[in-house]
């Protein structure tokens, strides 16, 4: 069984210096465990959010993984950079804060348009990751506009719990309109079905039950462009899947995060 430990036993807050950029982590703080033989396990939030809504789930993989939790720039309490940075951006910043951590072949776990970042940052850097976990990944082509977006946002919201939806419309009103829509930009041009061809890493794909901004249809069909990635399912859960049902989720990921710990980097 998952046992859970308060983030504020097991994360501390730092902030990195990756080129002209600062980006926040939460990490380790000394106290927390740790699996022999487990790897680094870095959480990477999707557009116009903070890391904020992994901790629920850092709480439970805390307990048996060293995780970090990342700001990227321009996010949580990051200074802005002079532009809204694109996908492709943020993945080179992503890699520069993985060298900069010390990590050795981590396994990336992104969710939403942080997928997209994971896997531009793996295809982009061959060795830097040892696996990765896309959460609800975006953006599925057959509804690749900001209307379709929106609606699917839309519809999710009314899914969410409110303590979710809390969560993450104070980071939206954080970043903004007009940085949430010049990001969209970027999110909507990226392909990601394109990319993950050249993440050849082992792979989880994995979305909510009650998911519409990541159908089962698209989950399936990125997992198969993919090399070594399979595909699964937190039923019942909408697009926030690791604030509403961590431990559920934990329970999907965590024999994933094992195998991979029990062999060298691939």
């Amino acid at each position: 069984m998952i046992h859970p430990m308060p983030t504020a036993d097991v994360l501390e807050r730092r902030r990195l210096a990756v080129g002209p950029h600062a980006v926040d982590v939460r990490g380790p703080s000394g106290t927390g465990p740790g699996a022999p033989g487990a790897r680094p396990l870095v959480l990477v939030h999707g557009i116009g959010v903070s890391g904020d809504y992994f901790l629920p789930l850092a709480e439970v993989l805390a307990a048996g993984h060293e995780v970090h939790v990342v700001d990227l720039p321009g996010y949580g309490g990051t200074p802005r950079p002079p532009r809204p940075l694109g996908v492709g951006e943020l993945a080179e910043v992503l890699a520069g804060t993985v060298a900069a951590l010390g990590l050795q072949a981590p396994v990336l776990l992104g969710h939403s348009m942080g997928c997209q970042v994971v896997v531009d940052a793996i295809a982009g850097h061959p060795g830097l990751a040892a696996g990765y976990v896309l959460l609800g990944p975006t953006v599925d082509p057959r509804a690749r506009s900001l209307p379709a977006q929106a609606w699917r946002l839309a519809r999710d919201t009314l899914r969410e719990p409110p303590r979710t939806n809390a969560v993450i419309f104070r980071d939206y009103a954080r970043m903004g309109l007009v940085r949430y829509l010049r990001t969209s930009r970027s999110m909507l041009a990226d392909r990601i079905e394109a990319d993950i061809a050249r993440c050849d890493v082992p792979g989880l794909v994995v979305r909510g039950g009650r998911d519409p901004i990541a159908p089962r249809a698209w989950v399936r069909q990125l997992a198969a462009a993919a090399p070594r990635a399979r595909s699964a399912e937190v039923p019942g859960a909408p697009h926030a899947v690791q604030h509403v049902r961590p431990r559920e989720l934990a329970a999907v990921i965590t024999p994933f995060l094992e195998a991979l710990s029990t062999g060298p980097a691939a």
